[in-house]
């Protein structure tokens, strides 16, 4: 007997239908990744962005609290041994006892001419961005054991390490009665010992005539490193989409023929900090150490009467991550920032966020 069989498949419209049923499933798989991928890139940059911000605040607010910081306080009698201390382009940051703190408007210019210059390349300082300057003495001291005037040398009680007094670093010695600013000529860790001769191995070096009067002092006086630093806005050379804060800080670098010459160091230190705006709280009237008034750094009677400084922070995303161009309008410590503004923030699709915090002069406001 024979015997047939059929062979049956799908037919044309099942096929139909079963490819439409997988196209709607692909396409709302492929809709839901691409949603998660927006929230993580969303998620991720503002991450980011608060990160920025937290260390910008923490690295400005550390430095800022204490500017002016002087071991023994500020005696009546002060005197600047440095070379030129308070002349030449380099003077903004040897000009510790008259400053402390010094800021420079965006608008205004008057940067130190060793900064770098406005301009839209890559590590160019951004225009319209305010800058600040912070001079200080380091927070590790030691008590002198002994001072020989005659052959310029400070024997210190503590041992140090070559960050702390090498040759070129500069030194502040002070104590109730004077203080005294000195460039290191030699340090021997070995015998705790720092001298301030006038070398000829150093730069700028220390004025023979300040040096053979800078005073006697005994086992009541303190010595510390000198730190002044400056903080500015500048176009990020890690990534060109963005700008970055970037700090000054000094060192002691041999020029290569075996002269130590102090000068600032820069470093960016973070990414997506895309203006800053500072005001300085000044106590203009009775000196009671209280703030009669906030003013951009132009507008600054006397550097020595400001006692707080109140700082805006306008933070960007690294990515655009929004789906419409921002023209929003920021008020960044005073002053308002839009994408048509002078100053300004770019018409694209990055999240912004503005931070404004007041930061008292530890040295200056009352307690």
């Amino acid at each position: 007997m024979i015997h047939s069989s059929k062979q049956q498949g799908f037919s044309i419209v099942e096929l139909m239908v079963a490819l439409l049923l997988g196209l709607f499933l692909v396409s709302g798989v492929t809709a839901m990744y691409v949603s998660n991928k927006q929230s993580y890139r969303m998620t991720d940059n503002i991450s980011r962005l608060q990160e920025s911000l937290r260390f910008s605040l923490d690295f400005m607010s550390s430095d800022i609290r204490m500017a002016g910081y002087l071991p023994c306080r500020f005696p009546p009698l002060t005197r600047n041994a440095i070379e030129n201390a308070t002349t030449g382009n380099n003077a903004w940051f040897l000009d510790y006892f008259n400053f402390g703190i010094r800021g420079y408007d965006g608008s205004a210019g008057g940067f130190p001419t060793d900064l770098p210059a406005v301009g839209t390349n890559a590590g160019d300082r951004v225009a319209g961005t305010d800058a600040v300057v912070i001079l200080k003495a380091s927070l590790y001291t030691s008590s002198l054991s002994s001072h020989d005037a005659t052959a310029n040398t400070f024997t210190l009680q503590n041992n140090f390490t070559d960050s702390d007094f090498d040759r070129g670093s500069i030194g502040i010695v002070c104590d109730p009665r004077q203080a005294a600013m000195f460039q290191v000529s030699n340090a021997a860790t070995g015998v705790q010992a720092v001298s301030y001769n006038n070398a000829a191995n150093i730069i700028p070096g220390n004025d023979a005539t300040v040096i053979s009067n800078i005073g006697n002092y005994g086992a009541d006086a303190q010595i510390a490193a000198y730190e002044p630093v400056v903080y500015y806005i500048a176009n990020s050379e890690q990534n060109p989409n963005v700008r970055s804060l970037k700090r000054q800080s000094f060192e002691a670098r041999d020029n290569g023929a075996g002269t130590e010459v102090a000068q600032m160091r820069e470093e960016e230190l973070l990414e997506g900090v895309e203006s800053m705006q500072i005001l300085y709280g000044e106590d203009t009237l009775n000196n009671d150490l209280v703030v009669d008034r906030y003013v951009t750094a132009d507008n600054v009677v006397n550097w020595q009467n400001v006692i707080t400084v109140r700082i805006g922070l306008l933070m960007v995303t690294g990515e655009q991550v929004t789906t419409q161009a921002d023209t929003n309008i920021y008020n960044v410590a005073g002053t308002l920032i839009s994408d048509t503004s002078n100053p300004s923030h770019a018409g694209d699709r990055r999240l912004r966020y503005v931070a404004n915090t007041t930061i008292n002069l530890r040295n200056r406001v009352a307690n």
